[in-house]
């Protein structure tokens, strides 16, 4: 019976005196993690591989290399388009580039006004609207 006691203040002095040991003791710091670099991305504004009328000129770009289009190119589709905007599509018709239509390589015409409608009905998608009758009074 009178180990009892001393056992019992031994084995609490011990475990006192691991725990403020490892209480006392420090990690080291963490260093500090640089972040991912990012992908590099084009300074200016890039264009979609086609030709497009700018500034009076057609410019085509065509693996992210833009130049003037200097002689009269045809596409897949066999649409002809010349140096000063002039479009003839396989079937005969002929139409002038104006300022900001674009033509796909593959012959797909977009104009301005088409744009205009594409961006109209986008941002009645976004607010939700879409096609609303209106009651008659």
């Amino acid at each position: 019976m009178k180990w009892y006691p001393t056992l019992t203040g031994a084995l609490l002095f011990v475990s006192l005196t691991t725990l403020t040991a490892e209480a006392q003791t420090k990690l080291p710091p963490r260093r500090p993690v640089q972040p991912r670099p990012k992908a590099a991305t084009p300074v200016g504004v890039t264009m979609k591989d086609g030709f497009m009328m700018k500034e009076g000129k057609v410019i085509v770009t065509r693996d992210a290399h833009t130049e003037a289009l200097g002689a009269e190119t045809s596409v897949v589709n066999g649409t002809k388009i010349t140096p000063s905007g002039t479009v003839t599509m396989p079937d005969g018709t002929t139409a002038v580039l104006k300022e900001g239509d674009y033509m796909s390589l593959t012959g797909r015409l977009t104009t301005m006004a088409m744009k205009a409608e594409q961006d109209s009905l986008m941002q009645l998608a976004k607010n939700g609207k879409g096609k609303v009758k209106i009651k008659k009074k």
